[in-house]
């Protein structure tokens, strides 16, 4: 059984991005799983392809994707993506959208599969600090989301879970900060809440249906405000 964990690249000009990060200090098995990571572009056009690639080669039984919001000071389990992408500021690949549906005619919103109460109690037996979120933005990692619920089979645990800053960008910048260790620490536990109903060999259906691509993007004034990814 394959579980895919998957984090983004630096981006908004960032050194450091701890959804990244983290991916390297993750063992190759837990339990029964193999972890499989994988690091996204920051791009709305290449990230799609990306995760679609992704899904095709490893079939995994659960995903839990990552990344960083710059603002917050907790670890955040998102309870919902949103079927629309709007940003100012450009992403790597230099692309602003607005009023963009992620899947035209899609739903309007999708729940999480993720277990988030359990996680969060588990958590909280462990000394971490975490809440449980209503938006996940309206930028890359919302995107990621949206795609995940949509594409992979119903039964499979899928979610995203937005991480806060770590040690290394509070040395770039002041800021509140959650230690990369800790943030690995708790990554672990969600896995491991997530992984505890699932059966040995993980969903065997098909995936509900091709990842699609995006909109036409339109161009934005340039903004200096950090999204999340």
């Amino acid at each position: 059984m394959k579980i895919l964990v998957t984090g983004f690249e630096p981006f908004a000009g960032l050194p450091h991005n701890p959804s990244n990060a983290l991916l390297e200090h993750l063992p190759n098995r837990l339990g029964q799983a193999e972890l499989e990571r994988a690091t996204l572009p920051v791009d709305t056009l290449r990230a799609p392809e990306a995760l679609q690639e992704l899904y095709r080669r490893h079939q995994p039984a659960a995903a839990l994707h990552l990344g960083l919001a710059a603002g917050r000071a907790l670890l955040s389990l998102e309870r919902l993506a949103v079927n629309l992408l709007d940003f100012e500021i450009a992403d790597n690949g230099g692309h602003r959208l607005q009023d963009t549906p992620i899947l035209p005619g899609g739903p309007l919103a999708l729940h999480t599969r993720l277990p988030l109460r359990a996680i969060q109690a588990r958590w909280a037996e462990a000394g971490i600090p975490g809440v449980v979120s209503n938006s996940a933005g309206l930028y890359l990692c919302n995107q990621v989301m949206y795609l995940a619920l949509a594409t992979l089979p119903l039964e499979a645990p899928a979610g995203f879970i937005h991480l806060p800053p770590d040690e290394t960008l509070a040395l770039h910048k002041p800021q509140a900060f959650v230690p990369l260790r800790t943030q690995v620490q708790a990554i672990l536990l969600a896995l491991q809440v997530t992984l505890e109903p699932l059966p040995k060999t993980g969903p065997t259906s098909t995936p509900q249906q091709k990842m699609p691509g995006t909109g036409a993007s339109r161009s934005l004034s340039k903004s200096r405000k950090v999204e999340s990814a």
